[in-house]
């Protein structure tokens, strides 16, 4: 027999804590969650709270409000380098070792928003499950162990019978229709369509907003006449750091105190400065290391321009952060960027990655006249006040 938490509680099962400080879009969508939902939901997930007792429901306070929590246990977490167990199968481990307790408890539904807690919740049965892709890009294929690469096929195949055999109420994805379409393809159509639903990532517009760029440059001591571009997010090859390399080598000719900022870190740290050495723009980077979101924002309103060089995205939630801070961007044509970019509006989309294209499409960026009213405007469409709304359109068990 199951026991009863709270009434029609809806499960969500995540991986990294979202109490703590968001570290991507798959923990800011959690996040984002709990903050609209709260009480509606029971969370488990891991935790850095050493205090919070390991594999038993308590109720753990999120904005003065008590949430039902189960503890997954303290995970290290190496921000500079990679793991050596990937941090993906040490999740699925996790969460497959305590899921039995954690389906003792009776719940209205289910969200998961990550393969790995998919294949740890799969051999079970729920009421109704809505399953969120961070993005519909294979991560094996695209994982940064080389050796895992070659399982990415099997990786794909068992990715879709697990969510065949959940059989969802709701697949919602932070992907444009394009890169839906090719998921599509890849997987020869095996999921159902019918259930799958384009979801843009969440931008915090309470927190992500038009700052004075003098005021926030003196507080990041970064200079108050030179040209500044800034990039967020893990330092890692998939994030396209070599192309902001080779375009600062352009702009640097016309701008010769152009300043690169990386906000973040990651496994590339070390290999970024040997390349903008080889390069000559050594003196024009800054690596900030990993930072709170309220350093973030003012990193991206110090910004002439922000800048994505992805090789691949989900909904790019920084690209969501840029233009609610009101920034032009210019971006590599990942997932989402055409929605979020107007070109010669608010900045360009470059589908080359030549990085005198690049570059010159990041000057004539800073020469948009209203970019930061047609950023603004832009992402209004995807602030989290409309985030309750459209969830439960698509899945009202969690507005019930």
């Amino acid at each position: 027999m199951r026991h009863i938490l709270g009434n029609n509680l809806i499960l969500m099962v995540t991986d990294k804590d979202p109490w703590g400080e968001p570290t991507g879009g798959q923990t800011t969508f959690a996040k984002h969650l709990l903050f609209v939902y709260r009480e509606r939901l029971a969370v488990s997930s891991h935790c850095q709270d050493k205090n919070i007792p390991i594999g038993k429901w308590i109720k753990r306070p999120f904005l003065g409000v008590p949430v039902w929590f189960f503890n997954r246990g303290l995970v290290k977490l190496a921000k500079d380098k990679k793991p050596f167990i990937p941090s993906r199968l040490s999740a699925y481990l996790n969460a497959r070792f305590f899921m039995p307790k954690i389906r003792e408890m009776l719940f209205q539904g289910l969200i998961i928003d990550s393969p790995e807690m998919l294949f740890a919740s799969a051999k079970y049965s729920w009421e109704s499950v809505c399953f969120s892709f961070a993005g519909v890009n294979n991560p094996v294929t695209n994982s940064r162990y080389p050796w895992a690469r070659i399982f990415g096929k099997t990786y794909e195949y068992y990715f879709v019978s697990c969510l065949n055999n959940l059989n969802p109420d709701v697949i919602i994805a932070a992907a444009d229709r394009t890169a839906i379409d090719e998921f599509f393809l890849r997987t020869s159509s095996a999921l159902d369509r019918s259930r799958f639903h384009q979801f843009p990532t969440r931008v915090d517009t309470d927190l992500f907003y038009p700052m004075s760029t003098p005021e926030v440059r003196r507080k990041l001591d970064v200079s108050l006449t030179a040209k500044v571009f800034v990039a967020t997010g893990r330092l890692c090859w998939i994030k396209g750091w070599e192309l902001l390399l080779e375009s600062l080598v352009y702009i640097k000719e016309q701008y010769a105190d152009a300043l690169l900022i990386f906000v973040g870190d990651g496994e590339d740290h070390e290999k970024i400065e040997k390349r903008a050495k080889e390069l000559g723009v050594y003196n024009n980077i800054r690596i900030t290391g990993f930072v709170p979101q309220s350093v973030v924002v003012q990193y991206m309103n110090a910004a002439d321009v922000c800048v994505v060089a992805s090789h691949l995205e989900g909904w790019s939630l920084a690209m969501c952060e840029m233009i609610g801070c009101g920034k032009p961007v210019v971006s590599t044509n990942v997932s989402g960027a055409r929605n979020m970019i107007l070109e010669g509006l608010n900045g360009y989309v470059v589908c080359d990655r030549n990085p005198a294209v690049y570059a010159e499409q990041i000057c004539r960026s800073m020469e948009l006249l209203n970019a930061t009213q047609h950023s603004l405007q832009l992402a209004q469409r995807y602030a989290v006040k409309n985030l309750a709304a459209d969830l439960t359109a698509l899945w009202p068990v969690i507005g019930s």
